[in-house]
């Protein structure tokens, strides 16, 4: 594939802006030319679920004609309706228009529609290339649908120039978790670092319905996209303390804005640096000594690992968007 037309159809124009903004320039950089076409979702452009639904199938009409006159590929950036969504591209695109869909968590952190053995059967009827982001999204999907092979590209990495300073006062690392309280979220964990380093640390979390966590300051809010930068930049290393997930926006964004992110061992994270110095072995302690490194961490060598990412990602970007190597990355991907 040349330097056609890629149609990039974000399906939360809000929560995945930014990444949106990482892939348009990812793919940018083999010379493709790249439109984008914004879905909000309820949540952004109020009304409900149907209304979403419509919107999206909405978006995809509109990108079929230019799709199919000039041969360029379309990507959905996330399922609207799981798995049914390989069904809803393939029917409103048709069948001469190349399609990916981009699967970032195939079993859902929270209830989600289309992922039941009924949509992911139906689905198996549709040639539309899924894309992932991880060997362990790759791993889940392999089990749930044996006759879907993915494509396995890294999440879209952009380094950003930062003038914010650290806040840290007095001698105390500042360290946060953002984001929305998931129930996959470890608050035993939390707590547990918070009993080691609350005396040493500013310990602080930000997000909505997130409960207290004793040795944490906690702040139940909604976050701007502005705001959240600004938390990261200012921040001297960024938690992801998960149980369980497939990718994280949260420790591409810190990276990208020059904090180092933590977060578990076995994770996409360790896709982001060269060795496990930011990876967590699931003790609270282990934890806490990844949480040492990070926040004595030299700047300018995290800033040089974020340009590290940002080049690897854009070369496989570009070599996706020319055809090449897609069977060696399929491979790696249920590997």
């Amino acid at each position: 594939m040349t330097a056609a037309d890629v149609i990039v159809v974000n399906t939360l124009g809000g929560a995945l802006r930014h990444y949106t903004v990482g892939l348009v320039a990812s793919i940018g950089a083999s010379g493709a030319r790249v439109s984008v076409v914004h879905v909000d979702e309820p949540s952004r452009a109020g009304g409900n679920g149907l209304g979403w639904v419509r919107r999206y199938v909405l978006a995809l009409w509109s990108a079929r004609r230019p799709a199919r006159r000039s041969g360029a590929r379309v990507i959905v950036t996330w399922p609207v309706l799981g798995h049914l969504d390989r069904l809803i591209v393939r029917v409103v695109l048709g069948r001469a228009a190349e399609s990916s869909l981009v699967m970032h968590d195939p079993r859902p952190l929270v209830p989600a529609r289309g992922y039941g053995r009924v949509a992911r059967r139906l689905a198996d009827r549709c040639r539309v290339e899924v894309v992932v982001h991880s060997g362990t999204a790759a791993a889940a999907l392999a089990e749930d649908c044996p006759a879907l092979v993915p494509v396995l590209l890294p999440h879209p990495v952009v380094p950003r120039d930062v003038t914010a300073p650290k806040q840290a006062t007095g001698g105390r690392p500042v360290v946060r978790v953002l984001g929305q309280f998931k129930p996959d979220r470890d608050v035993e964990l939390l707590a547990e670092i918070g009993a080691q380093l609350g005396d040493t640390h500013r310990l602080e979390i930000t997000g909505r319905r997130w409960p207290a966590v004793d040795g944490w300051s906690v702040t139940d809010e909604f976050v701007s996209e502005e705001r959240l930068d600004d938390l990261m930049a200012t921040a001297d290393a960024v938690l992801v303390p998960y149980k369980r997930f497939f990718q994280s926006g949260i420790a591409i964004r810190s990276l990208e804005l020059g904090t180092p992110a933590i977060g578990p061992a076995g994770s996409s994270i360790a896709d982001l640096y060269p060795d496990d110095r930011y990876l967590a072995c699931g003790s609270g302690a282990s934890w806490c000594g990844a949480i040492t490194t990070a926040t004595s961490a030299d700047p300018d060598e995290t800033r040089e690992l974020a340009a590290r990412a940002g080049r690897a990602c854009r070369e496989a970007w570009s070599d996706w968007v020319r055809g090449g190597n897609t069977a060696t990355r399929r491979r790696a991907a249920v590997s």
